[in-house]
């Protein structure tokens, strides 16, 4: 009969245990912005499922799904200095580019990573940095010219998404010559 009560005991204490409530996980920093209060921890995947559709739609130069995906009012800065401040301008650069590209032998990317990073919230509603993820992507692109001096071409850029919309974008490059 102790035996029972002891048992019966133990599963009233562990429903009641499981039944209490947790608080949602913390997610740690990992990181800090020079010059400010601001820690950086790792953003949402929510950030980098839309940078897979803009990426999936900019490779199939479906440029009306693209500009979907870019805030009326942006800042797009391209490796050569350019800065595109709408979707339209935005896409006007990319079909000028890819002009050029294709009469240059032509080239393809390979999207070698991306991942999300967010900054821990300031209090303040003045501010947008703190607001969305910033999700970082690294590409590689080789040359099909065989003239071509380069062989692959190496482009870092920063995406910062706020619901759902590229508010800001930098894009940088790093040339390998054959």
């Amino acid at each position: 009969m102790k035996n029972k009560v002891l048992i019966l005991a133990l599963i009233c204490t562990f429903t009641f245990m499981s039944c209490s409530e947790t608080k949602p996980c913390e997610v740690p920093t990992n990181g800090f912005l020079t010059d400010t209060d601001f820690q950086v921890k790792m953003g949402s995947s929510a950030a980098v499922d839309v940078f897979n559709q803009l990426d999936a739609a900019w490779a199939k130069r479906d440029y009306e799904t693209l500009k979907t995906f870019i805030a009326d009012e942006a800042s797009l800065s391209f490796d050569d200095g350019f800065v595109a401040t709408t979707p339209q301008e935005f896409v006007d650069k990319i079909k000028a580019d890819a002009a050029e590209s294709t009469t240059e032998g032509g080239n393809s990317w390979v999207t070698n990573y991306a991942f999300a990073l967010t900054l821990t919230d300031d209090g303040s509603e003045e501010t947008t940095i703190d607001s969305g993820d910033w999700v970082n992507a690294q590409f590689t692109t080789t040359s099909t010219d065989l003239n071509s001096e380069i062989d692959s071409e190496i482009y870092y850029e920063y995406y910062h998404i706020v619901d759902g919309k590229v508010t800001q974008w930098n894009q940088f490059k790093k040339t390998i010559k054959k």
